[in-house]
């Protein structure tokens, strides 16, 4: 079903996956950016972390962006028409990566002891408090990007609500708290101090509660959404939201997305915040945070695709 409804569609996979990655990589910069504001140093493996799965899911949106295009050699054709929202959408995809990647340069990994003679200036905390808050305006940007960029295209009604900026955001956000999530869970499992395995898990736990918060933001304001298209006044947007919520998208819609992506990871979060911190948990902690994880991240990239192709499914037949 996934791959005949895909191949209907004008926009389909490729963007549906760039869409999910550009919120991603937004989200991990804004994640990375706040961190730093509330714990400062203590917690520096979220901010590497941030930096890096911020610079590799920008990449990845690009590139998406450039095969569903197919034409990657035209890329800069993106950048021709400055009123248009594919310019922007480009011009802030470059403009995130360019920052990031200085931005990495100051939080060089700990397993690449050399690469810090090369880097001097990583010692220094306020320029890096200056690209924290620069990537946060720009991830807040990548992150509505996604979604704003389908609320201005008039040709679908479905889209055009500012709730779907603000789910895409708050999914953006929720994935990237996971994949930073699944990083730091995977990193506690090989360590051999008892101090830094404390560390790791005290991370952990920060991610998780936050993540929690952030999806029941998410599952508040996709509920929402659907109960607003299937009262609007547009009959194109009623059929897209019954496709949704009643149709042939349904099956992804509640199992692939609200079950699998929200509630699973949500039940697994309250698990681990209320009691993976205790001696009969802490073992299990970094599995059911990857487990959490892996839920969250595939449950995000369903949600773009349903609603991707939600708003398109009543033009196509």
């Amino acid at each position: 079903m996934l791959e005949l409804i895909s191949q209907e569609l004008p926009w389909g996979i490729h963007i549906a996956l760039a869409l999910f990655f550009g919120g991603l990589g937004g989200g991990s910069f804004i994640v990375a950016a706040v961190t730093s504001v509330i714990s400062g140093e203590e917690f520096r493996d979220i901010l590497k972390f941030g930096a890096y799965v911020g610079l590799l899911a920008t990449a990845l949106c690009g590139t998406f962006l450039s095969l569903h295009a197919g034409h990657p050699e035209r890329l800069l054709y993106m950048y021709s028409n400055p009123t248009s929202m594919i310019t922007f959408g480009a011009t802030m995809i470059t403009s995130v990566l360019f920052v990031g990647l200085i931005y990495a340069t100051f939080l060089p990994p700990d397993s690449l002891p050399w690469l810090k003679s090369f880097l001097p200036w990583s010692v220094y905390v306020k320029p890096r408090k200056f690209f924290e808050l620069l990537l946060f305006i720009l991830g807040s940007g990548l992150a509505g990007y996604t979604g704003f960029v389908l609320a201005l295209s008039r040709a679908e009604p479905f889209w055009e609500t500012p709730l779907i900026t603000a789910l895409f955001y708050a999914s953006g956000v929720s994935t990237a708290l996971m994949a930073i999530g699944l990083c730091i869970a995977i990193l506690r499992l090989v360590q051999v101090t008892e101090e830094s395995r404390k560390l790791f898990v005290e991370m952990m736990h920060r991610l998780d509660v936050a993540d929690g918060y952030m999806l029941l933001i998410e599952f508040g304001v996709a509920m929402l959404y659907v109960y607003t298209m299937l009262n609007s006044p547009s009959e194109v947007a009623r059929a897209s939201a019954e496709a949704l919520a009643f149709g042939e998208l349904a099956p992804l819609f509640w199992g692939g997305f609200v079950f699998l992506g929200l509630i699973i990871p949500l039940l697994l979060l309250v698990l681990l915040a209320w009691k993976g911190r205790t001696a009969a948990f802490i073992r299990l902690y970094a599995p059911l945070m990857i487990l959490a994880a892996l839920c969250v991240l595939t449950g995000g990239a369903i949600m773009r695709f349903c609603f991707l192709a939600a708003g398109q499914l009543p033009v196509v037949k």
